[in-house]
């Protein structure tokens, strides 16, 4: 090995070193949500998930629902969420999972790429609407409760169940009334409203929905035919669902992924001029 190459390598080795933190700090990842709710039970509208740095905090119990709380809890429509998103943090990352609502035993998944876990992308944010209700929801209270830095250093697998106890909501911006509501008519499930904001409003405060709230609704024998929310307790024994969060593969920075290939390719040069120069 001539000089030049002795020289170099080492160099090249110590960049590829000193890379390896930033390589890693951007990564891919899956959310997927799993309707575990018993058959006939309640479903979800498509869930709403962010990624941030823990400046966006989607709501306060017992303070009044923001307006893409309200949206999402009352309509399923997770673009109020959204822009409200967007305009707190800057660095953040969003999306709603595809499909329709997430009835027992659907699976809805969604991949994002390119995520700082370490950093601006470190906390973990959901909502979305349980049909069927007026405003009821889902989602975290506490912004920085779902901390995905463990992701680099678990297995790169993150998994919490949703709709237990004290993980179900009420907007308190919607009078509850399920016979009128009927999953709310705006995902066709019949009766009721039949646009989005039909309800009357309740001018309340976020609180927790305790118990089976559905028991006056169930003892009118006004369930619809399929639908059986005996058993919907939202207790600790019981959920709607369960988010999983996977770690797919860390993405190189492409400043950092160029500088490691013009290396390498710049040594491959260097080599096969030195055995021109040996065979001449």
């Amino acid at each position: 090995m001539n000089t030049f190459l002795r020289l170099t390598l080492p160099l090249l080795a110590g960049a590829a070193t000193l890379a390896a933190p930033s390589m890693a700090s951007a990564a891919d990842v899956r959310v997927t949500f799993t309707n575990v709710s018993p058959a006939g039970s309640v479903g979800l509208s498509p869930l709403w998930v962010g990624f941030h740095n823990s400046s966006f905090d989607l709501f306060d119990a017992g303070s009044a629902a923001s307006l893409g709380v309200e949206r999402i809890s009352e309509d399923g429509n997770s673009a109020p969420l959204s822009t409200l998103f967007a305009a707190t943090t800057l660095t953040g990352a969003q999306g709603t999972l595809p499909g329709p609502p997430a009835f027992p035993g659907a699976v809805r998944s969604m991949d994002f790429t390119g995520l700082d876990l370490a950093g601006d992308n470190r906390w973990f944010s959901y909502a979305s609407m349980v049909v069927l209700s007026n405003d009821f929801f889902i989602g975290n209270d506490n912004a920085m409760e779902h901390d995905l830095s463990v992701l680099l250093g678990n297995g790169g697998l993150l998994s919490f169940y949703v709709g237990g106890n004290g993980d179900v909501w009420d907007a308190g911006t919607e009078v509850n009334d399920f016979a009128s509501s009927l999953a709310n008519g705006a995902f066709g499930i019949g009766g009721g409203q039949t646009m989005a904001n039909q309800g009357v409003d309740e001018h309340g405060l976020v609180r927790h929905v305790d118990a089976n709230p559905y028991a006056s609704f169930l003892s009118a024998a006004l369930v619809p035919a399929g639908y059986d929310f005996t058993p919907l307790q939202f207790t600790s024994q019981s959920a709607i669902g369960r988010i999983d969060i996977q770690l797919l593969a860390p993405v190189p920075e492409p400043d950092t992924y160029a500088m490691l290939l013009g290396g390498l390719a710049l040594i491959g040069a260097i080599s096969r001029r030195s055995m021109k120069r040996r065979m001449a």
